[in-house]
């Protein structure tokens, strides 16, 4: 077997990565660059003769994750894409709408000529997703699916997001010695207060992982800490500006809100407005899945953890722009987490100028994204090519993300039995990636390198 690293080497988006056994080929992810230009341009970059491909293999459906699957059915790709049944359901929503916004883009770069490239054109159109959603095929946790004579993988719970897993390979050879390969796609922490936590491993050969908040240790979760912020913001007669990612980090928020509302420890006349269609959609399609969830012990009703006390749905684009140019104090939660557009953007806009409101991040802002601009002190940005001066208040508060620290990846790793022949770390920064490989090596005495971008190892 031989694994090519197709994306996600030095950064945090773009996850690809191509698996190479006795004449099969396998692509474990197939997501977009996100971020700066720089990083975006890579989407254009051709992804050679997708017909090679006999399948497609997602740890979860974030669109870095799966964003580009559409590329693929655009250039002819035809054969399977294997998922969770919930990873399957949140890309129905996730895959339609990054078209629709490709689509948006490149008549907004025609009408305006901003683009180099005229024609501009999109990387792919709601049809090409639509005919990649006609090739899913899911499949339950922990059972081994065949994919030929000796080779076998299955999904495991990883405790990211909805859905999200682990993937294995297996392989059996003539001996029937077992060989095994292990991804562990975005892993979660464990501090999730919806999704159930990760589960354990005890066995692989080799071990693909993420490394996104490699070089730091998150703070656990100090719900007074967010009620205060809530509070203080509200008492000035501000506006909250929470960015949030649709799928996962909402679901987080609407239920820690509705929790410190009946605990009286936010006052439940505060508006709290969800402007993200899309993430109401992701909490309908939670709501199917209470197996997944912790919530369910609570209530069987487990839709109405994500509906706080005086709870509004902006709808429509008019609706939105109506809320962002609302001086009533209130909470808005919108997308995209780390401000690299999106309604969101609208709001920062017209409230960042003004002292008595703030943006309160909640998760991991990458480099070259607006969000880690304002989370670094930033004070003016340009937003809709219009220079604004940011006097609102920055609030952070990490430990809402759905990303494993350093100590908890080192800790899950210790679950393993055997010392695996190699580790490789990927999705990630350059100061997270090295970190961690310090960690590793010297903590737990394990091979471990750092691939470069279509960098192809023999396994």
């Amino acid at each position: 077997m031989k694994i090519k690293f197709l994306g996600a080497t030095g950064t945090v988006t773009g996850s690809k990565y191509e698996l190479n056994h006795d004449g099969l080929k396998i692509l474990v992810d197939c997501g977009l660059y996100q971020g700066p230009r720089d990083l975006r341009d890579l989407n254009r970059l051709p992804l050679e003769n997708v017909h090679k491909y006999d399948a497609v293999i997602l740890t979860h459906a974030h669109i870095d994750h799966s964003g580009y699957i559409p590329c693929l059915t655009r250039h002819g790709y035809r054969n399977k894409i294997y998922s969770t049944e919930a990873t399957y359901e949140l890309c129905k929503i996730l895959l339609i709408d990054a078209a629709k916004l490709q689509e948006e883009d490149a008549k907004y770069a025609n009408k305006t000529r901003y683009s180099s490239h005229f024609p501009a054109e999109p990387l792919y159109t709601e049809l090409d997703a639509l005919e990649a959603l006609t090739l899913f095929s899911t499949c339950v946790y922990n059972n081994w699916n065949k994919l030929n004579s000796n080779l076998y993988f299955r999904f495991i719970r990883n405790g990211h997001i909805l859905g999200s897993s682990c993937i294995q390979f297996k392989y059996v050879e003539k001996t029937k010695e077992e060989r095994i390969l292990t991804f562990t796609g975005d892993l979660g922490g464990g501090r999730s207060q919806v999704i159930r936590t990760p589960e354990t491993i005890e066995h692989t050969n080799y071990l693909i992982s993420e490394s996104t908040y490699g070089d730091r240790r998150l703070k656990k979760l100090d719900e007074n800490e967010f009620a205060q912020a809530v509070e203080k913001v509200y008492k000035r007669e501000g506006t909250l500006i929470i960015p949030a990612f649709s799928v996962g980090r909402t679901q987080e928020i609407l239920y820690l809100i509705k929790k410190l509302q009946n605990e009286n420890k936010i006052n439940s006349k505060i508006p709290v407005y969800l402007d993200s269609p899309m993430a109401e959609k992701a909490s309908k399609i939670y709501s199917k899945f209470p197996q997944e969830l912790k919530l369910t012990d609570q209530t069987e009703n487990v839709s109405q953890f994500f509906i706080p006390t005086n709870f509004r749905i902006c709808e429509s684009t008019d609706e939105s722009m109506l809320l962002c140019m609302s001086d009533q104090p209130k909470i808005v939660i919108s997308a995209s987490g780390m401000l690299q557009g999106g309604r969101v953007m609208h709001h920062l806009r017209t409230k960042l100028p003004d002292a008595k409101n703030a943006v309160l991040f909640t998760g991991y802002q990458g480099q070259g994204t607006k969000g880690l601009l304002l989370k670094n002190g930033i004070s003016k940005i340009r937003i809709h090519h219009q220079e604004v001066d940011v006097e609102a208040e920055i609030i952070v508060l990490d430990s809402l993300s759905a990303h494993a620290d350093s100590d908890e990846l080192i800790s899950w790793y210790r679950n393993f039995k055997n010392v695996p022949d190699k580790v490789f770390l990927t999705h990630g920064e350059t100061q997270s990636l090295s970190a961690l490989q310090y960690r590793i090596r010297h903590e737990l005495n394990w091979n471990c390198e750092v691939p470069v971008l279509d960098a192809e190892y023999d396994l």
